[in-house]
């Protein structure tokens, strides 16, 4: 693969590191705002949440059209380097490197999102479901 493509799978992980450091300081707000018991505040920040969500849904789509149009060869260099497969060049280092701070920041997001739910709408809440 070339330093081009695996800076544009790079530059897309980092657009979703983005929204997901948005969602996460959304969701610390509206976990504030429940503490206080500012029911204005809490249904307009579930409504700005969504924003940084949806942008975060079209990017995760973006990225996995751009692996489908990689060879098979990369796709699954791809997916190897996402299961632990040492990085061969820094081009794959950094998309890793990457790749691995959004998913560490995305398992916080959901974590504090599952606390949240949880809180808001007991045994009703999507989580509980699970």
């Amino acid at each position: 693969m070339t330093a081009g493509e695996w800076m544009d799978l790079t530059v897309l992980e980092r657009r979703k590191y983005n929204d997901l450091t948005e969602a996460l300081d959304l969701t610390r707000q509206l976990g504030e705002s429940m503490d206080r018991s500012d029911q204005v505040a809490v249904r307009m920040i579930i409504a700005m949440r969504q924003d940084p969500l949806l942008r975060l849904e079209e990017t995760e789509k973006t990225l996995k059209d751009r692996r489908r149009t990689l060879s098979e060869e990369d796709q699954e260099r791809v997916k190897a380097l996402l299961k632990g497969e040492e990085p061969r060049s820094s081009q794959e280092r950094t998309f890793l490197e990457q790749a691995g701070k959004t998913r560490r920041l995305l398992e916080r997001v959901v974590e504090l999102d599952r606390r949240i739910s949880l809180r808001m709408a007991g045994g009703q809440s999507f989580y509980k479901k699970k």
